[in-house]
């Protein structure tokens, strides 16, 4: 924030002096020394930066007051400025001369002459011709004046004349006097133009209340002649009416009838020569007296626009998207790094193209950047330009009005460039689009503008946009299949996704994730079926493996996972044939303590729950600690297993503590 307050000081002791005090009292005021004409640049090159209110002295105040609009507060000469400077002369001579260039200046050393002996007082006016000053100064050598008392101006004029020169001081209360002054007048300052801020603020506000409404609104006297009228009424009355009678404007009784009677109206339809309003009249009144009242009006029309306006925009509320970084499964250091640039291209607009084979997570991964954005709360529009003709797929992109082609709703419809406005829109596949849409994308991405199919409006577009492909772009550029100048607009950023392949040791992550957010209860999974999903090929990708993890859920009837089932519904073969499955069966009972417990011991791929918890017991000689750990469950979980076998094989727990099994 820069100084309301600055010191213009025509004097090197007053510029000092007032430095000091402005220290002492630690105010945020600006001391310049200059006078006359300098000083006046000066004080413009302040005002510029916010200045208020200057402090100066004399003929530089003079200047000052005669040259700007601003306040300029005196720095009052007063007796003791004079003495103390006469003091100081008399140590040289006492031949001395005052210099007054100011009335104030003068006024106090003819009060003050008796306290001065000896002293000639000239008075000079810096305004006049230099050739009159230089003569007033040349009687000083002619009156035998040795020293002059004065300001900061006329000092090098003097001292060429061979006078010695003493410059007037400043009186400290003088100084705090001047600063208090300018202190009172900024609050001054700064409570008037709070106070024209905020009926200019309210005064603004009220009338863009007045013009923002979608209702015409009209006040008129109890006369009939209207007062005011906002940009709507004027539009739709298609006139400039203020002025005239209401009645000469809308022939109906009800305007006066509601100012006569007092008694408000609502939603009465009345008829123009072009249209209908429905109208709403309240009238105003004060002290009991009704003085007029306010009309609105809107066109019947304009309510059956905004009816359905609203009607498709609760068609389109469905354009969210609810998937964060959170939501990608994976602690390979492929999937960290690609989630880490991810977030940082969320961090800005730009266009950003992401590659991956399909079923990788594309959208996943583009509904997590819209998400980790700062648009974050407007719309996110994905749509697959694979999945339309060339001519369907236009119209999705930029919508059509009324009558743009056979078939074309009555009211038109928006494109997803539109829906998507503040938003990010999602073009999967884009490697599909057709060339001629491809050219029409390309203006749209340089110029951020849309035209509506059968058109002539441009519609101006706020979006960011996101495109995903799984095919290679920059062949299909070769081939003649995609255009160069789009694959350059659309890959500012790059984002390549890695295939299940490369990540390989997130696919049990996966498939623990899959299992666990199944609606179908699963017990669990054994290691060698584990295994056996780890290393398989998974061309189709995360995609893939989901659908094969639902496959198994849904043909696992005894709550365990095998990889006979793995076999069975994934065609895929354990890599050593002899291998015999020996692996804990980790089970899913307590998704929140079962995540990362993996321990082995001997078990057969084939044994029932029962069997293996049984197995475990007896290994551990009941020891209900060990046996959870090695199940890799809770300690409660194994708890309510115990009771469920004892209930079938009673006293089962104390015989294997006992040795007896």
């Amino acid at each position: 924030m820069h100084s309301k307050i600055a010191v213009i000081s025509p004097s090197s002791i007053v510029t000092q002096k007032m430095k000091e005090e402005v220290e002492k009292r630690n105010l945020d005021i600006v001391v310049r020394q200059a006078f006359t004409v300098d000083a006046v640049n000066e004080a413009e090159e302040l005002i510029l930066k916010g200045v208020k209110i200057i402090i100066s002295r004399g003929v530089t105040a003079s200047a000052l007051r005669k040259n700007l609009d601003i306040p300029i507060v005196d720095i009052k000469h007063t007796f003791f400025d004079c003495y103390t400077a006469y003091k100081k002369a008399r140590t040289i001579s006492d031949k001395i001369a005052f210099l007054a260039t100011s009335k104030g200046f003068e006024h106090i050393l003819e009060r003050s002459k008796d306290l001065l002996e000896g002293v000639t007082i000239i008075p000079i006016n810096l305004f006049e011709d230099k050739e009159v000053i230089d003569a007033k100064l040349s009687q000083l050598v002619e009156m035998g004046i040795e020293v002059a008392i004065g300001g900061l101006t006329l000092e090098k004029k003097v001292t060429s004349l061979g006078i010695k020169y003493v410059m007037t001081e400043a009186d400290s209360e003088a100084l705090r006097q001047a600063i208090d002054e300018a202190l009172h007048l900024i609050r001054i300052e700064i409570e008037k133009e709070a106070r024209r801020m905020e009926l200019e603020n309210k005064y603004e506000m009220i009338n863009s209340i007045f013009n923002c409404v979608s209702e015409g609104i009209i006040s008129y006297d109890s006369n009939g002649f209207i007062t005011n009228i906002n940009n709507n009424a004027i539009r739709v009355l298609g006139q400039q009416i203020e002025g005239k009678k209401i009645n000469e404007i809308l022939t109906s009784d009800i305007f006066m009838e509601a100012v006569q009677n007092g008694e408000s109206i609502t939603n009465e339809i009345i008829n123009s020569a072009k249209t209908s309003f429905v109208v709403n009249i309240e009238p105003v009144k004060v002290d009991s007296h009704i003085i007029g009242a306010v009309a609105t009006l809107q066109q019947s029309k304009q309510i059956q626009a905004v009816e359905q306006k609203i009607r498709h925009t609760m068609l389109n509320k469905g354009h969210v998207s609810d998937k964060t970084f959170d939501d990608i499964i994976g602690e390979s250091e492929k999937i960290c790094l690609t989630k880490e640039l991810a977030m940082r291209y969320a961090a800005v607009d730009s266009t950003v193209l992401i590659l991956g084979d399909t079923g990788t997570g594309k959208e996943l991964f583009a509904q997590s950047i819209h998400n980790y954005s700062n648009r974050r709360e407007a719309p996110f529009v994905a749509i697959n330009c694979g999945a339309f003709p060339p001519s369907v797929l236009e119209s999705e992109l930029f919508g059509y009005v009324k009558g743009a082609f056979t078939g074309a709703l009555n009211e038109g419809k928006a494109g997803i460039f539109e829906l998507a406005h503040r938003g990010t829109i999602f073009l999967d596949e884009i490697s599909e689009t057709p060339l001629d849409v491809q050219i029409k994308l390309l203006r749209v991405i340089q110029e951020r503008k849309i035209i509506r199919i059968g058109d002539d409006k441009v519609i101006p577009i706020d979006v960011r946009i996101i495109t995903a492909s799984n095919k290679d772009l920059k062949k299909q550029i070769k081939e003649g299949l995609f255009r160069e100048d789009l694959y350059y607009r659309i890959c500012v950023l790059e984002l390549k996704i890695p295939s299940l392949k490369e990540r390989a040791e997130d696919i049990p992550g996966l498939v623990r994730h899959f299992i666990e957010n199944s609606k179908t209860p699963v017990q669990g999974i054994t290691n060698k079926a584990m295994n056996m999903l780890a290393s398989a090929e998974w061309p189709g990708n995360i995609r893939q493996l989901s659908n094969i993890i639902e496959r198994l859920i849904v043909i696992c009837n005894n709550g365990v996972i095998s990889s006979e089932m793995v076999e069975e519904a994934a065609d895929i073969v354990s890599k050593e044939s002899v291998e015999i499955d020996n692996n804990i069966t980790k089970i899913f009972d307590e998704k929140a303590d079962n995540k990362g417990q993996n321990k082995n011991t001997d078990v057969g791929e084939t044994m029932t729950e029962v069997e293996l918890i049984k197995k475990v017991l007896i290994e551990t000689r009941g020891n209900r600690g060990q046996a959870a750990e090695k199940l890799g469950i809770s300690t409660t979980t194994l708890w309510r297993k115990i009771k469920k076998i004892d209930s079938i094989d009673e006293d089962f727990l104390k015989r294997v503590r006992y040795g007896e099994i």
